[in-house]
C-alpha cells in the first residue's frame, strides 16, 4: 500500500518537539489555541486524522493502521526528540503509537482520552451519531452537549464544520469499531512518562473512566483534573492544558535518557 500523506501544520521551533493528535469528528484547528501559545517556546506539529479535517481516508481503518500512518507522518520529520499529545480518539490512537516506542519519544500526554478498553459509550448516543453523520443540527447538539464551560462562538463554529467535513468511512469506522477496540495489552508496552488529563464534569471520558479504565494500564503515568471542565479540552481549558503539558515536556527534557 502507498503512502499515506496526512494533512498537518507546523509552527515555532526547539526540541522536543509537540505533536498533536485530535478528538473524534475534530481537526487539527481544535488545538489552535494550546499550540498558539506552545510554539512561542517550542515546535508544534498538528495532524489532520486520515478522513478528518483536510486528510483523505484511508482504504481500510483500525486502530493500528491509523497509528501507523500517523507514525510514518511522524517519522518524515525525523525529530530527535518529541512529545506525543492525544486528545479523545486522538489519546487512543497516541497509546497505540507511543506501544511502537518509535524513536525520538520522550514523554505521551493523553487529554480526555478513549481508553485503551473499549469505550463505555452510550450506545443509544452512538446510535444517534451513526444515523446523522453530516447533520448540521446533531453536530451543534454534539458539541453544546460535550463541554462544560462557555467556549467562544467562533471555536464552536469550527467544531461543527470539523463534524461536517468528517469523512462518511473514518465516521462510522470509529463509532461502530475503533472506539471498540481493545488495545490494553500495547498499552502496558509504553515505556515513555504519561501524563493524563481530564475534566472534572467530562460526560463522555468521566474521572470514573480514568481512574478505572486509563491509569491502570499505564506503567508511568501521573494525571492532573480540571476542575468544571467538561470534554472539550483544548478548547474549554487551553491555559491549563498549555501549562501542563509545558511543565511535562520540562519534566521529560531533564529526565534522564532524554533531551
Amino acid at each position: 500500500m502507498s503512502e499515506v500523506i496526512l494533512h498537518d501544520e507546523d509552527q515555532g521551533s526547539g526540541s522536543p518537539a509537540l505533536v498533536f493528535l485530535h478528538y473524534f469528528a475534530g481537526s487539527l484547528r481544535s488545538w489552535a489555541h494550546v499550540a498558539g501559545d506552545l510554539s512561542s517556546t517550542g515546535r508544534c506539529l498538528r495532524i489532520d486524522l486520515p478522513g478528518f479535517g483536510r486528510s483523505a481516508p484511508l482504504p481500510a481503518y483500525s486502530v493500528h493502521a491509523v497509528a501507523q500512518a500517523v507514525a510514518t507522518q511522524i517519522a518524515n520529520y525525523r525529530f530527535d526528540s518529541y512529545v506525543l499529545v492525544g486528545h479523545s480518539m486522538g489519546g487512543k490512537l497516541a497509546l497505540a503509537c507511543a506501544a511502537m516506542n518509535p524513536s525520538g519519544l520522550a514523554g505521551l500526554v493523553l487529554v480526555a482520552p478513549s481508553p485503551p478498553s473499549p469505550e463505555p459509550m452510550d450506545e443509544r448516543e452512538r446510535t444517534r451519531l451513526l444515523a446523522t453523520h453530516g447533520d448540521r443540527a446533531s453536530a451543534e447538539r454534539t458539541v453544546r452537549a460535550i463541554t462544560r464551560r462557555d467556549i467562544p462562538e467562533a471555536d464552536i463554529a469550527v467544531c461543527i464544520e470539523d463534524n461536517l467535513l468528517t469523512s462518511p468511512e473514518a465516521w462510522h469506522w470509529w463509532l461502530a469499531e475503533g472506539s471498540r477496540e481493545d488495545i490494553t495489552e500495547q498499552a502496558g508496552q509504553v515505556a515513555c512518562p504519561v501524563l493524563v488529563l481530564g475534566g472534572s464534569d467530562d460526560p463522555v471520558i468521566s474521572p470514573h473512566v480514568i481512574t478505572a479504565d486509563v491509569m491502570p494500564r499505564l506503567a508511568n503515568a501521573s494525571r492532573i483534573e480540571i476542575a468544571g471542565a467538561g470534554h472539550l479540552l483544548p478548547l474549554e481549558a487551553a491555559q491549563e492544558v498549555g501549562t501542563a503539558i509545558r511543565s511535562f515536556v520540562a519534566q521529560c527534557a531533564t529526565a534522564p535518557g532524554t533531551g
